[in-house]
């Protein structure tokens, strides 16, 4: 599963090790009885006479070279969690209205106004660093190369990424149309910036810490152990147009926390420690996450409840 092989040759059954003309080409060309409508079938013949067939889902672009895997594929369901993911984007507000956005580019939130009550919005070319302010800003960019001026009347700094509280990709790479990858910007005690990104998918309404998990959930309806559902969805999180006032969860982001998590209990730790090291040292080195602590990208409020709960059971 994945993009198209180089050179792959299909199973025994299908090889077929003999001299063919155009027409022979042209006729083994026709799609089989178990291909579903809209399948993709190319035909090719390798040097040594052997028939290579490459089947592609029109959905997912993935492409296979044997009967078994298309029909494994089939009866994994990936293509109708596909198109559902699909359906539920072009639903969403926030999607819709950045339909014209093109691929490469994301738009970035960041905090400002006298006291940091405020958010503002901006649109960033990933590659080469351009920051502008709206869709005029942005399709002037492209269509004349001209830069217009980022001008917030002096409410919102953009010299650093002290302020910067969140980076939202409509169109991340590797999933279906409708996902939203958001990299989460926050505080540390270190004086750092942890970086931690965040995959939601609009069917679903789950939220993947790794976009290895949000492909396992594609490709077989799992749901990883990590996942959840935030309290606020991040198409409602972001749906303002230049500025706004500060999202009371986006809030924290800004805070430097001197204790951010909770020691875990003996108990909790000898039960959980080796698993989550595993998770994370796989899971998170992949995706480039930093994060160690909660798995909401809004400061959850769950924490301070199991905080709580966790000091009560230690005083009885």
């Amino acid at each position: 599963m994945g993009d198209k092989p180089i050179t792959m040759i299909s199973d025994e059954e299908e090889n077929e090790p003999t001299t063919l003309d155009e027409e022979d080409i042209e006729a083994l060309a026709e799609p089989p009885d178990w291909l579903p409508d809209g399948w993709i079938m190319e035909v090719f013949c390798a040097e040594d006479g052997t028939i290579i067939r490459y089947y592609t889902s029109p959905i997912s672009n993935y492409t296979f070279t044997m009967k078994s895997e298309v029909l494994e594929y089939l009866f994994s369901g990936t293509d109708e969690r596909m198109l559902e993911s699909k359906e539920h984007g072009a639903e969403n507000t926030l999607q819709r209205q950045h339909e014209w956005l093109p691929k490469g580019w994301v738009m970035e939130v960041r905090a400002g106004g006298e006291k940091t009550n405020k958010m503002y919005k901006f649109y960033v070319h990933s590659i080469t660093g351009v920051r502008l302010l709206s869709k005029q800003d942005v399709l002037l960019y492209i269509n004349e190369a001209k830069v217009s001026g980022c001008d917030t009347n002096g409410q919102c700094d953009t010299s650093s990424e002290d302020n910067i509280l969140a980076k939202v990709d409509f169109r991340p790479s590797g999933l279906p149309e409708g996902w939203v990858k958001e990299i989460v910007y926050r505080k540390t005690k270190e004086g750092l910036t942890r970086r931690d990104p965040y995959y939601t998918d609009p069917a679903s309404s789950y939220t993947f810490r790794t976009l290895k998990s949000a492909l396992s959930f594609l490709e077989t309806g799992k749901v990883s152990r990590r996942a959840f559902i935030q309290r606020t969805r991040v198409h409602d999180l972001y749906s303002f147009e230049i500025s706004a006032d500060m999202h009371e969860s986006l809030r924290n982001r800004l805070i430097v926390n001197e204790k951010p998590y909770q020691e875990p209990t003996r108990s909790s730790r000898s039960r959980r420690a080796s698993k989550i090291e595993q998770d994370q040292n796989i899971d998170d080195s992949k995706d480039g996450d930093t994060s160690s602590g909660s798995d909401s990208p809004n400061e959850s409020e769950e924490e301070n409840i199991r905080s709580k709960k966790a000091a009560g059971k230690k005083s009885n």
